[in-house]
C-alpha cells in the first residue's frame, strides 16, 4: 500500500510538472507564486487527478493522468459551490495525460474542486483547493 501511495504522489508531482502548476525556484518570492494555489491531488485507481489555480486566480487547470484499465470517456472539470464547469469529451487511454484550463474564470474567494467525470462512471473529485488570488 506504500508503494502505491508513493507511486500516485510521484505520478502528481510529473503530472503538475508537465502543466505548470508546480512553480519553478526561482519563482519562490515572487507575486506569481503567491498568488498561484495547488495543487491539490487525489489518485484514482486508475490514475491521478488534479487542480490548480493560477494566472493570479482566473484560471482553473485540471490534469488527468491515466495508469491503467480500458480507455474511458472523460470531461474535465471543476466545481465551485453547486456550479461544475466542463470540458468536452475526449477518451483517455492507459499512458495519457489530459490537461484542460478553464481561463478567465471569476472565481471570487471560494474553494474549488477537481472534477473528472467518467462516462457511465460518475464524477470524481479532488480535495478543496482555496482561491488564493481574491
Amino acid at each position: 500500500m506504500r508503494n502505491h501511495t508513493r507511486a500516485g504522489v510521484i505520478l502528481a508531482t510529473s503530472l503538475l510538472t508537465a502543466a505548470g502548476l508546480a512553480a519553478p525556484a526561482s519563482a519562490a518570492g515572487s507575486a506569481a507564486a503567491v498568488r498561484n494555489a495547488g495543487p491539490s491531488c487525489t489518485s484514482l485507481s486508475n490514475g491521478t487527478l488534479c487542480v490548480g489555480i493560477l494566472d493570479g486566480g482566473h484560471t482553473v487547470n485540471v490534469v488527468y493522468g491515466k495508469t491503467g484499465g480500458s480507455p474511458v470517456t472523460v470531461k474535465l472539470g471543476y466545481r465551485k459551490g453547486n456550479t461544475k464547469h466542463l470540458s468536452n469529451a475526449y477518451t483517455v487511454k492507459k499512458g495519457d495525460t489530459k490537461t484542460y484550463k478553464f481561463k478567465n474564470q471569476n472565481l471570487g474567494c471560494s474553494t474549488i474542486y477537481g472534477l473528472l467525470a467518467v462516462a457511465d462512471q460518475g464524477n470524481f473529485e479532488t480535495p478543496g483547493l482555496h482561491n488564493t488570488g481574491c
